[in-house]
């Protein structure tokens, strides 16, 4: 599933190659992807206006308009893809929105899970899918005794609660791994029992790797692509997420892999002791 930098990735490419764009015309062939409204209210709120931006909030995208907010989730498999002169929908196209200088942006997505949503413009806050989610990984206002109190009553591994997104959006599985391993924190070990100084690693660790990771334009392990099609390079950089039986890059201890709230769970156990 793309998470907060894939999303990134995606947002900052499209603000590049659309923003401004007027819309000629909207196509949706996709039923189970366009959600809570139909077809021809799609067609008729977008056509002839233009995207004025591209916002992020968790694993969310939102494009942002006169009169709406158009909302995507990629679920496992989405992408919005640009198409500079048009091109012929894919098997697994489900929304064209077209634009008067002949290119087009395509939402992709072979298994479905994915949900493109229109709003009326109104505060992030207020959009139901938005509304609960806990604080951006990135903004400052996500210090350690933010961390600490979030933290202090749940005896849940600290592994589910980084992929709790009331707790903090935009981390899914993929980063929650490499990000217990930058910063030596066992995944089953209870969000509670943390001390200081763990925490001041695991922010310094959420940090750098989200980072890392949009600069690498994100991980492309199976079907991520940003919105040129473009493959991301993270996958190239991952310390331990998909290395199971592998040499730890530290110690050469060998990697584990165990499932852990229904995921699969990658560290290193000499690095990372409970």
């Amino acid at each position: 599933m793309p998470e907060l930098p894939e999303v990134e990735t995606v947002r900052r490419t499209l603000l590049q190659l659309t923003s401004g764009n007027r819309i000629s015309r909207v196509i949706v062939s996709g039923k189970r992807v366009v959600d809570g409204t139909t077809r021809k209210r799609l067609g008729r709120m977008l056509s002839g206006k233009s995207i004025a931006g591209w916002l992020r909030r968790g694993k969310y995208l939102i494009g942002t308009g006169e009169g709406y907010l158009l909302l995507f989730h990629f679920g496992m498999s989405g992408n919005l893809i640009f198409f500079p002169q048009g091109h012929e929908p894919g098997k697994h196209t489900h929304l064209v929105i077209a634009f008067d200088d002949q290119s087009e942006l395509h939402y992709c997505d072979p298994r479905t899970f994915g949900r493109v949503r229109l709003y009326p413009p109104s505060p992030l806050e207020g959009i139901p899918e938005l509304a609960n989610l806990g604080p951006e990984p990135l903004d400052a206002s996500l210090s350690i005794q933010t961390l600490g109190n979030a933290f202090r009553s749940r005896k849940v591994p600290i592994k589910e609660i980084l992929m709790n997104q009331r707790v903090i959006a935009g981390i899914g599985n993929i980063y929650a791994s490499e990000i217990l391993f930058q910063s030596s924190i066992h995944p089953k070990k209870a969000a509670r029992d943390l001390t200081t100084p763990e925490l001041q690693r695991l922010r310094s660790a959420i940090r750098r790797v989200l980072q890392e990771a949009i600069r690498a334009g994100g991980t492309s392990i199976i079907s991520f692509r940003d919105a040129k099609g473009n493959k991301g390079r993270f996958q190239e950089l991952l310390q331990v997420y998909g290395r199971a039986t592998d040499g730890c890059p530290r110690c050469d201890a060998t990697i584990q892999m165990e499932l852990l709230g229904g995921r699969s769970t990658f560290y290193c156990p000499h690095c990372q002791q409970k």
